[in-house]
């Protein structure tokens, strides 16, 4: 049943990073690959609220945990995307750009994963 919760999240994690990189596109203009770097801290956000809902308050079923955490977060962040920008902003001497998203992106993404973490066993 694991696997069912994750494959089924993990498609609708793709089709949202999907659409969300459509939308980004389409509103904003910018030197900086603003999509997948809002994708990222978006969901290290997430992940810490699932966390504590699911490992360390209960309130989730392991399947749905699973689901979520591997599956949908798998599927709608991504490292991949994040390093191969990070490596066209170099490759195109945006060196100041290629900086600020490859500090910015996993420093933004840890604290928002406290944030969530945070925020989850607050309420």
């Amino acid at each position: 049943m694991e696997i069912i919760y994750i494959g089924v999240f993990g498609i609708i994690g793709v089709f949202c990073r999907y659409f969300f990189v459509t939308l980004m596109e389409k509103l904003f203009h910018i030197q900086l690959p603003l999509d997948i770097f809002t994708i990222n801290v978006i969901g290290s956000f997430l992940i810490g609220i699932i966390y504590v809902l699911g490992i360390e308050k209960a309130h989730l079923s392991q399947e749905l945990r699973l689901g979520i955490m591997v599956g949908f977060l798998g599927g709608f962040t991504t490292f991949s995307s994040f390093s191969l920008d990070a490596v066209k902003l170099f490759e195109s001497a945006k060196y100041l750009q290629c900086f600020l998203y490859s500090f910015l992106s996993p420093t933004l993404g840890i604290l928002a994963t406290f944030l969530g973490i945070f925020l989850a066993r607050k309420f």
